[in-house]
């Protein structure tokens, strides 16, 4: 059976899930033990508060497993837990309902993030779309941190004002690529490697970059050689993830292009996807890994 949702999507998604759920643990424990340190504990009130916002997370969280696996067994396995017994102190003072609570979050904590560890592991991953977007790559799972509003001041008019070369030596180090490839006329592409990882697999891949000596706003085909022809060399690489790279916008006629190419691939059986990289994109990677200022 495949899960509902790629691995790696799911496994941010439960790990979000995860944070949310020790964060409102620490909360049941500080806010109990200040509201008893002042004598302001109230037994029939905050049981009921402390109890809607577990079970707010615990719906959040079905909801999710729901989202994720093709059944409701993993939904029901949260529920169900192993108990973890004694883990609730002897201590006369305490008030055992609360205690109780955070105890059963703390086990639900455990069994949340064990399906997280070997359940993902058991369902066969989504299978590839034509197109991947970059934070589908696991070999730049770090951009996945950088939000666009992150590096929008890097792209005065949604131009990142670096050269090709740049982003290729960027590139080499983040896929950790040891020769650097120079630029030569005719050339198939601008960067092949096959250390490049998704879905925990290796793709060949071939990049075709243009940096800032392309000084327009939006790449067009008819920036990409005469007539095109690097899209066309850029297929005959002997690659199945196609990456086509500008420092600017790149034109929907150029993504509609990479995009039939790919699937007239996928049409006689052949693994092929694609990646859009745009100016705002390639901010974003170079940024997440240190490679811009």
């Amino acid at each position: 059976m495949r899960l509902r949702k790629s691995r790696n999507a799911a496994e941010e998604e439960i790990i979000l899930l995860l944070n949310k759920g020790y964060q409102i643990l620490n909360w049941l424990k500080a806010d109990y033990s200040e509201k008893r340190q002042a004598g302001a504990f109230n037994a029939a009130v905050d049981h009921q508060n402390y109890t809607d916002v577990v079970n707010e997370w615990g719906r959040d969280v079905i909801a999710s497993l729901n989202s994720i696996f093709p059944t409701e067994l993993e939904a029901n396995q949260f529920l169900h837990p192993p108990t973890t017994f004694g883990a609730i102190a002897a201590d006369s003072q305490d008030d055992y309902k609360a205690g109780s609570l955070r105890a059963r979050v703390d086990d639900l904590l455990k069994g949340l993030d064990d399906l997280r560890k070997n359940s993902l592991l058991r369902y066969t991953d989504l299978p590839l779309t034509s197109r991947l977007y970059i934070e589908d790559i696991d070999s730049f799972a770090k951009v996945r941190d950088v939000n666009p509003d992150a590096v929008l001041h890097l792209l005065p008019a949604s131009f990142l004002d670096i050269s090709e070369e740049t982003v290729q030596i960027g590139l080499e180090k983040i896929m950790n690529k040891p020769f650097h490839k120079k630029d030569w006329g005719g050339e198939y592409n601008d960067l092949y490697t096959s250390n490049v990882m998704v879905n925990g697999a290796r793709r060949a891949t071939a990049f075709l970059l243009k940096g800032n000596g392309l000084r327009v706003r939006s790449m067009e085909i008819k920036n990409c050689g005469k007539n095109g022809d690097q899209l066309l060399r850029l297929f005959d690489s002997p690659a199945d993830l196609f990456v086509v790279q500008y420092v600017g916008n790149i034109s929907e006629a150029v993504i509609k292009d990479v995009g039939g190419k790919v699937d007239q691939l996928r049409s006689t059986n052949k693994q092929a996807v694609f990646c859009i990289i745009n100016g705002l994109d390639t901010a974003r990677l170079l940024y997440a890994y240190g490679l811009l200022s």
